[in-house]
């Protein structure tokens, strides 16, 4: 197999043998066949697109194994075992994997969620300090148990604290209050050198803003302190339905500008019936929308939508300020609905979709997501190039586009947006598609990543200016091309901070290096 590849076996052996710290396998356990049986789901993804194997699987009882962990290979000799975190494996192109290298299940750290309400005329911020293998939804349970919630969030809510805060964590709040990676006051981490640093604006700050939307190149994320603000009790939840793109996007610009008055706002492409399917339960009384549009006609839909939440003292003036607002849009006459759900439900309103994937044998198959960042310019081209490439009444799956504001990043971090120039708004994309193993064979699924790739190439590379969000490349050129100016800080934190590169090798940014020691 190769010497490099024995010595990496061998370090690993080694590992085993010397240290405390609880491996799935022991050391008889490195033939092949015990080896893909034993770590078969480190090597799995959401995205079920790359299979990376692990030579072993650490599931950590706290953060200090996790430190002797990188200590041990920082320090080894002709070491090129190369290590990955492990959330809640919801990576789409193998991020969190590491082929012949060990992976950290993280949710095997003690949970831990603690809760600082800050009260009446004390000094300070609510926050809580979470374990960074814990998920959203679990932080959000335990935050309403005091009335209090973070205040930005992803669409899907079983994913972990570190493992968001390592991409930049987006939903229909960001245009408010930033992504999640904005929302954050500390975070303990253990670097690719082994040591354990806990790091602010204010505390080891180079190495607090390079873990935030590093793609954990820098550290692994052991806990983390999320700012929490008051909850609502309800939610005034809103869809209006438009037929022109260029009336959808405005207004959609226009309620991200109200910021004082509207708390989320997303918005979807209605291509076809399915395109509504995911979404009936929370809204069934437009499902005959598809019927009576496209009875006649195979236009192309979209569906804005935007939520107000509803505290008990102001719960008298939400349907005036829902009425005021829709006064202000330009949606289809009589094509809009509303429903009022818990908080909770609101934030978990994917579980549901969820739960009929999961039904349909549709959840844990193939996954040929494609997420987009684009500038206001480009959105329209950007929408034409997605049509030309899919044909709508076929599609299986859903559009998502929405606009979010630049102001509203930390530049900081190692999050990358695309150059809008002076405008404020920029748009996200998501393709989110299941290969459904019934109709799409191996085949189907690579032209359908092939389409991915022709528009990414098409997005970044023309005046459309798009930048792509969690994704992956093989080449460190087309890293440097995607973090354009942002690189060469990158590679700096980088040399500081995992100067063997042994952090996130399913990135597929840098190649392992041997001991500095040699």
């Amino acid at each position: 197999m190769g010497f490099s590849f024995f010595c990496s076996r061998i370090n690993v052996l080694l590992l085993v043998f010397c240290s405390s710290c609880k491996f799935i396998q022991g050391p008889m356990d490195f033939e092949p066949l015990k080896i893909l049986q034993t770590t078969a789901s480190a090597s799995l993804d959401f995205g079920r697109i790359f299979f990376n194997s692990p030579s072993a699987v650490l599931r950590p009882q706290n953060p200090e194994e996790i430190s002797q962990l990188l200590t041990f290979l920082s320090a080894s000799s002709f070491s090129k075992v190369t290590v990955a975190a492990r959330g809640a494996g919801h990576s789409i192109h193998g991020q969190a994997q590491a082929l012949h290298g060990i992976v950290i299940e993280m949710d095997s750290l003690p949970p831990s969620i603690k809760i600082h309400r800050k009260r009446d005329g004390e000094p300070g911020l609510s926050y809580a300090d979470v374990s960074g293998g814990a998920f959203w939804v679990d932080l959000l349970r335990e935050s309403l148990k005091v009335g209090l919630a973070p205040r930005s969030w992803t669409d899907y809510l079983y994913l972990s604290i570190g493992g968001t805060l390592s991409n930049a964590g987006i939903s229909g709040q960001t245009f408010r209050y930033g992504p999640q990676i904005s929302n954050v006051l500390q975070l303990d981490v253990v670097t690719g050198r082994g040591e354990l640093v806990t790091c602010s604006p204010v505390q080891s700050p180079d190495l607090f803003y390079s873990v935030l939307g590093g793609l954990g190149q820098f550290g692994v994320i052991t806990s983390a302190r999320i700012l929490l603000q008051d909850a609502p009790e309800k939610v005034k939840w809103i869809r209006a339905f438009y037929d022109n793109f260029e009336i959808f996007s405005k207004d959609q610009e226009l309620l991200v500008s109200m910021e004082n008055k509207v708390d989320y706002v997303e918005g979807f492409m209605v291509l076809n019936e399915q395109s509504l399917q995911g979404s009936s339960v929370s809204f069934p009384s437009y499902m005959g929308f598809i019927q009576q549009r496209h009875a006649t006609s195979s236009d192309v839909f979209y569906c804005l939508e935007f939520a107000v939440h509803c505290h008990l003292e102001k719960e008298s003036s939400v349907d005036q300020v829902v009425e005021e607002i829709s006064k202000k849009l330009s949606y289809m006459p009589s094509f809009i609905y509303s429903v009022e759900v818990s908080y909770f439900d609101f934030l978990n309103r994917v579980r549901m979709e969820e739960m009929s994937l999961r039904s349909r044998g549709l959840w844990e198959v193939s996954h040929p997501w494609l997420n987009m960042l684009v500038p206001k310019s480009g959105i329209a081209q950007f929408r034409d190039l997605l049509l030309e490439n899919i044909t709508p009444h076929t599609f299986e799956g859903h559009i998502l586009i929405y606009p979010i504001l630049r102001n509203k990043w930390n530049s900081n971090t190692s999050a990358v947006l695309p150059d809008s120039g002076d405008d404020n708004v920029i748009y996200i994309v998501s393709v989110l598609r299941s290969a459904n193993p019934t109709t799409c064979s191996t085949r189907c699924l690579a032209e359908l990543l092939d389409q991915n790739r022709r528009v990414i190439e098409a997005a970044t590379e023309s005046r459309i200016g798009a930048k792509q969000y969690l994704c992956h490349h093989s080449l460190e050129r087309q890293w440097g091309e995607h973090f354009g100016r942002k690189w060469e800080r990158f590679l700096t934190r980088k040399s500081e901070f995992d100067p063997l590169h042994i952090l996130a090798p399913g990135q597929g940014i840098f190649q392992r290096k041997y001991s500095q020691t040699q």
